[in-house]
């Protein structure tokens, strides 16, 4: 069993050397900004956890290694689950997947092995990549598969299968799928057909197959002289005459597309101070000699330094493309806005934004945020 909070195991968030800690500091200047247009759009990736968030998790890492310890698996896999949901890392990933392999969870644990050599590899930890691969390897035996056998004369046009709720698309039928053991449920549905459901039992390592029969059709609905005739209908509605003209959209449509230009400037201005810091980093570890200018790192500081390198680089790329898509369309927006109404119609239909009243609006970036006026 692998403990990874000792210093010189990996813990959740996979831990850090000290010679990396100058490069995260340097990112967390940009960070703050990067914060502000996040709430803008969505996120390309999920946030990193707060000061609190990690020491939560670490502090659900310990117990449920001291449970493990005590042999109480099944007390210690949800708080070694929360633990790598709030920080992952691929140490609590390991002790996860150990855990659910001690409780009989041979599926999971052992797509779990996998994941963390797929991240251990990634990580340049070959030690780690080998026992995991080796531990999934071990599992492979013992896993109980369950496979949904659809018979042509029974494959309706438009049915969906499901397994314990999780569509099951075409390309899985009659494909053996790993589960954990225990009992499973599989249904079909299918239009104009009575819907069918069985309950599989998996207790055994194999392969346990289950046939879904050919659908009975539904009645179709009584629509004879006992029916309740329909209620009539009424027309909608038309609304009433107006003399005023329709509201115009230039009013509206020129200030938003000047935010969203002066957004798109914001990213593409923080997306290159991110490639620029990306860049000194990565000289930081070819200049120590840690890494050659290949990338090829010869310790663990130089792959931690690496690492930060191309985590800059990676989010530079995406608050790029995002600056790059929200100046594109607020000049679009700017560009083809129709032209304000005179003063006189706007007059005629009050002030709003819908009525032409003169808007303006400025977008700034200052130390951790981003700020947006606009007047009227």
């Amino acid at each position: 069993m692998l403990c990874h909070r000792h210093p010189s195991s990996i813990g959740p968030g996979a831990g850090r050397v000290a010679a990396a800690g100058g490069a995260r500091r340097r990112a967390l200047a940009v960070l703050s900004t990067l914060a502000a247009l996040a709430a803008l759009a969505p996120p390309a990736r999920a946030a990193e956890p707060t000061r609190e968030e990690r020491a939560a998790a670490v502090a659900l890492f310990d117990e449920g290694r001291a449970l493990m310890a005590a042999g109480k698996h099944a007390e210690a896999c949800p708080k070694l689950a929360e633990s790598h949901a709030i920080d992952p890392g691929i140490g609590t990933l390991f002790n996860l997947s150990d855990c659910h392999e001690r409780i009989g969870r041979t599926a999971t644990a052992w797509i779990g092995f996998r994941d963390v050599a797929a991240a251990a590899l990634s990580a340049g930890q070959t030690e780690r990549e080998r026992v995991a691969r080796a531990r999934a390897a071990a599992l492979e035996p013992r896993l109980s598969r369950l496979q949904i056998v659809v018979p042509p004369e029974a494959a309706i046009a438009g049915m969906e299968l499901t397994r314990d709720g999780v569509p099951v698309g075409r390309a899985l039928w009659g494909t053996a799928v790993p589960l954990d053991p225990g009992e499973h449920r599989v249904a079909a549905v299918a239009p104009g057909h009575k819907p069918w459901e069985a309950k599989v039992a998996i207790d055994k390592p194999g392969v346990v197959s289950v046939t879904v029969p050919a659908l009975e059709s539904a009645p179709a609905s009584s629509s004879g002289a006992g029916a309740a005739p329909k209620a009539a209908v009424a027309p909608p509605a038309e609304p009433p005459a107006t003399d005023a003209p329709p509201p115009q959209g230039g009013s509206i449509r020129k200030p938003i597309g000047m935010i969203g230009v002066g957004l798109g400037v914001v990213g593409i201005g923080v997306s290159t101070a991110l490639g620029f810091m990306a860049r000194s980093t990565f000289d930081e570890a070819t200049e120590g000699g840690h890494c050659d200018k290949a990338g090829n790192c010869v310790d663990q500081t130089g792959l931690d330094l690496r690492d930060d390198a191309v985590r800059t680089g990676n989010i530079g790329t995406v608050v790029f493309i995002a600056g790059a898509v929200l100046a594109a369309g607020g000049a679009i927006l700017w560009i083809t806005a129709p032209s304000a109404p005179p003063a006189g119609a706007a007059s005629a239909r009050g002030r709003g934004l819908a009525g032409g009243a003169p808007w303006s609006a400025r977008v700034g970036l200052g130390p951790g945020s981003v700020w947006i006026e606009g007047k009227l």
